[in-house]
């Protein structure tokens, strides 16, 4: 089963009604990296409740190197070849998250990156909401796809509710309503494009906007 793509923007036409088939999704890089995944739904909360333990695990043992990747643009093949090689060299970590070998994770580039991202913001000590406030108005920092520029803005924008955010449970009536007031709030980043996105798509693309800015500020 192909993992779909997980968020579309889609060019707002005002003379026109909007198509209500969905666009191809216009950053193809971001899953270019895209296979079978031998979890059922892959968005549901038990599959991102496994995604979260086997990233925490990739990033206890590699958190130099999550680091040095999740800063890359995420275009190219270095960025690509990191998030694998990362993946191979913990093999064990599907194993003591419970997955035989033939049901290793194989996942798309972006809900990894991601779930690596969360790992890593919450791995620091001092609270995300300071660090967030400060890098609201601190160093800006480069943006790679339409997509990733609307995180990016959400994030600066309205850094108290990203906390809220990532700091709550997948699948929780905290996530819900943190997504409901994020939703607006990427509309109105898009300048003018429609913005559909399903909870792990908008969660997945914050997650590392947010991991990229508090990262630039201590550059």
């Amino acid at each position: 089963m192909i993992l779909p793509a997980i968020l579309m923007l889609l060019q707002a036409v005002p003379t026109a009604p909007a198509d209500p088939k969905p666009a191809e999704w216009p950053d193809p890089e971001r899953e270019s990296a895209m296979g079978d995944t031998r979890i059922a739904e892959y968005d549901s909360v038990s599959a991102r409740k496994t995604m979260a333990l086997y990233a925490a695990c990739v990033a206890e043992s590699s958190a130099d190197k999550v680091s040095a990747v999740l800063v890359r643009d995420f275009r190219t093949t270095e960025y690509r070849n990191g998030l694998k090689n990362l993946s191979s060299a913990n093999e064990g970590c599907a194993r003591k998250v419970g997955l035989r070998n033939s049901d290793r994770l194989r996942m798309g580039n972006l809900p990894f990156a991601a779930a690596l991202a969360e790992v890593m913001i919450a791995s620091d000590g001092e609270p995300l909401k300071s660090r967030l406030a400060r890098a609201a108005a601190g160093k800006t920092t480069e943006t790679f796809a339409p997509s990733d520029a609307v995180a990016m803005c959400v994030v600066r924008s309205v850094p108290d509710d990203v906390t809220a955010l990532l700091q709550s449970e997948p699948g929780s009536e905290a996530e819900t309503s943190t997504e409901a007031k994020l939703l607006p709030v990427a509309r109105m980043c898009a300048d003018g494009t429609r913005v559909e996105a399903t909870t792990l798509g908008l969660r997945s693309i914050i997650a590392t906007a947010t991991f990229r800015l508090l990262a630039a500020q201590e550059g």
